[in-house]
């Protein structure tokens, strides 16, 4: 049984959880206890170790990321946390899901369908990382796990200033002493059929190919390797700007080559690899990092190392641009859809936290806000042309309800649709 701990300071929204869990989900899972506020979900969480961890974002004396970021720090990625918000808070969003958060969850929008979609995601980090424990050694808190911990850090926006990152690597031993940074991110697959994912043998497979991958690449760079996953890792090429970024890319290329050549011979895995692009400081390392997530999610056997910049384009600035208008020209030929960020994200081979960033920061608005702003657009053309009823816009629109239809569309224009059916029926405009 999968233990269940609800967080959240609004009581028929404890009731409303804990009622769908027992419904649909109570052959493996329990709701342990609900508490209304961070520092109680602490307690709880300290004393009945919860295997999931439902958490409103926005709550009194300890939100739901300075629990999440405090649970994470002391154990790890278990309990997995599934976040509750509004919809016009997607920058706390963005937030929950580097912090590692394993879904977030809409109230407006919440149902039996996405609470057991985020469930079952919940389930499967619980079943990565339980063996992964299990199998630690001795010197699980030595020097180089520490440096582990902080490059994992470092790839999901975890430091946010140069003084904090220095002093931390100072500390390890870790030098960031150069220009010109390129991480590279892996995939090793076993035949999942001969051998179970989280089997032993998978587990060893992926750390003697973690151990020979590390002996190949570093005869050709500078780099720090670092073990995301049972089954990803990522690798940080170190530079200098004497090295022209075209031969920095070229030499990463054959490293990798060579070491899929390699591994690939030794043991039944696939490899696949990503590789962002050069950054300038150690805090834009996230930023390659997350661009090669994203390459490596659109490589494949016949192409097994893909280069970001060959999917968005040589230039880099106007490639993004590109991708994002591709973007919003998808959200709006499917606006009948819901569009959540997951869902798109997965569309497009991107991280659901980098194109979160990616698209305020190219145009200034949330993704969230868009979605909905061009939905409820929409809905002002159907609402007019007086052939369909409210409850039928909602419908066509991807909306679990008129109710929250009728919410969301006030929201963005501070008006309910039947108000503003009557005043456009009156003369009056907005």
């Amino acid at each position: 049984m999968y233990r269940v701990l609800i967080v959240d300071d609004e009581p028929l929204v404890q009731i409303g959880l804990k009622t769908m869990i027992s419904k649909d989900h109570s052959d493996n899972m329990e709701v342990i206890g609900t508490a209304s506020n961070g520092q109680e979900a602490w307690e709880l969480i300290c004393s009945d170790t919860p295997d999931i961890v439902i958490a409103d974002i926005r709550m009194p004396v300890m939100t739901g990321l300075e629990l999440l970021e405090k649970s994470h720090q002391k154990y790890g990625n278990v309990p997995a946390f599934i976040m509750l918000t509004a919809y016009e808070e997607f920058e706390m969003v963005r937030q929950a899901l580097i912090g590692e958060a394993v879904d977030y969850l809409v109230k407006i929008e919440l149902n039996l369908e996405t609470l057991s979609l985020a469930l079952k995601k919940a389930i499967q980090r619980i079943d990565e990382f339980k063996p992964v424990k299990n199998i630690s050694s001795p010197g699980e808190n030595s020097l180089e796990d520490l440096r582990q911990k902080l490059m994992l850090k470092l790839f999901n926006h975890l430091i946010t200033s140069d003084d904090e990152l220095l002093s931390q690597a100072n500390a390890l031993g870790l030098k960031f002493e150069y220009n010109r940074y390129i991480v590279v991110y892996g995939e090793i697959k076993t035949d999942s059929k001969q051998i179970p994912v989280s089997s032993n043998e998978a587990i060893g497979i992926y750390a003697s190919s973690i151990g020979m991958t590390k002996e190949i690449i570093s005869r050709y760079a500078p780099c720090q390797i670092v073990s995301i996953d049972p089954a990803h890792f990522a690798i940080c090429f170190l530079f200098n700007e004497e090295k022209p970024v075209a031969s920095a890319m070229d030499l990463i290329t054959e490293a990798l080559e060579n070491a899929r050549t390699m591994i690939t011979s030794y043991f039944k895995t696939t490899l696949t690899f990503g590789i962002g692009s050069a950054v300038a400081t150690p805090l834009d390392i996230a930023v390659s990092f997350d661009e090669a997530r994203s390459a490596q999610a659109q490589s494949d056997q016949a192409a097994p190392i893909r280069l970001f910049s060959h999917i968005v384009g040589s230039n880099r600035r106007s490639g993004k641009d590109k991708l994002i208008l591709t973007i919003q020209e998808y959200i709006d030929n499917n606006l009948n859809g819901k569009l959540q960020l997951n869902e798109v994200a997965e569309v497009f081979g991107l991280s659901p936290a980098y194109l979160s960033v990616l698209f305020k920061k190219t145009t200034d608005t949330g993704f969230s806000e868009y979605v909905y702003t061009k939905k409820i657009d929409k809905a002002k053309e159907m609402l007019l042309s007086g052939d369909m009823k409210i409850y039928e816009v909602a419908d066509a629109l991807g909306f679990e309800s008129a109710y929250y239809f009728s919410k969301v569309f006030k929201k963005v224009y501070g008006h309910s649709p039947r108000e503003y059916i009557q005043n456009k029926s009156e003369g009056q405009s907005f």
